[in-house]
């Protein structure tokens, strides 16, 4: 079939991306995804790359034991879009995204459902993938994050390689700023001067009194909704609605981002406010 079906290595668009973009690896939970945009983007340049149209897009993550993030969801709900979930283990580390990315991309080539695939990754473990779909004719085009690693052997084997341009990944990847931080970290102490030779110690003054930083929760939560996109936003609450319950990964964020704040833990009432100030400006 005169189809292109593209391959995406959700660990490797991120973990390259947010490098190209910062000059350093980010967690996933400061990273937001447009989804439309994103999908888009490979559509066309998967398109452009075969000159056939897209049979769909497959997209590789590991799924946490909390279940499927709000990003997931959206995915799995969005067009020309198929999810295919690994395991994220106890490290932190996907297991079993690249199994899929091979069975899947051997199996459709077998079957002769596309005849051009486009990979979007840099593991030297896809590149079985890459072997036995050429076995069945089908043209393999590896597509990776400027400037990322991406596997020697990799690249030998496909038959064309190009690159996702730092100014495209911007397009639809955005990392997001953290909350500023309350108050500033004491100054060091200087050397005391010497007498008669002998460096005396420094005089210690007793700690101040500790203060507790009061949650302001609009400020909060206005600037944690500022971060994400429109259609994280749209996401966010309509994951509320169908859910009923915040999704794990924006409670994480929004706890995280406001304990950071004021520099102290949280209670669960203030925990609670939080949640209900996301809720109240949603409108949900």
């Amino acid at each position: 079939m005169d189809r292109v079906a593209v391959f995406v290595d959700a660990g490797h668009l991120f973990a390259a991306g947010s490098a190209a973009l910062t000059g350093a690896k980010e967690r996933r939970d400061r990273l937001s995804l447009d989804m439309a945009q994103v999908v888009a983007f490979l559509k066309t340049r998967a398109e452009t790359l075969s000159s056939v149209p897209l049979l769909r897009i497959y997209w590789y993550d590991g799924a946490l034991p909390t279940g499927l993030t709000t990003e997931q969801q959206r995915l799995a709900h969005s067009d020309h879009v198929k999810l295919r979930l690994g395991i994220v283990n106890s490290h932190g580390a996907q297991k079993g995204v690249d199994a899929k990315i091979v069975t899947d991309l051997a199996e459709l080539s077998r079957n002769r459902a596309i005849c051009d695939a486009v990979l979007v990754g840099g593991d030297e473990d896809l590149r079985i993938g890459v072997e036995l779909a050429q076995e069945y004719g089908v043209r393999v085009h590896l597509l990776s994050v400027e400037k990322s690693a991406v596997s020697t052997l990799l690249r030998r084997e496909a038959d064309t390689v190009s690159e996702i341009s730092t100014t495209d990944v911007a397009s639809f990847l955005t990392v997001l700023s953290p909350l500023p931080q309350a108050g500033q970290a004491a100054p060091v102490p200087s050397a005391a001067p010497a007498r008669n030779g002998v460096r005396l110690a420094p005089k210690r003054t007793p700690p101040a009194a500790a203060t507790t930083q009061v949650v302001d929760y609009p400020a909060m939560v206005g600037h944690y909704l500022a971060q994400l996109s429109d259609p994280a936003r749209v996401a966010l609450k309509e994951a509320i609605v169908t859910g009923v319950s915040i999704p794990v990964e924006h409670d994480g964020k929004l706890l995280a981002q406001t304990r950071n704040a004021i520099c102290r833990l949280l209670d669960n009432e203030e925990k609670n406010a939080l949640r209900r100030e996301l809720r109240r400006q949603l409108g949900v």
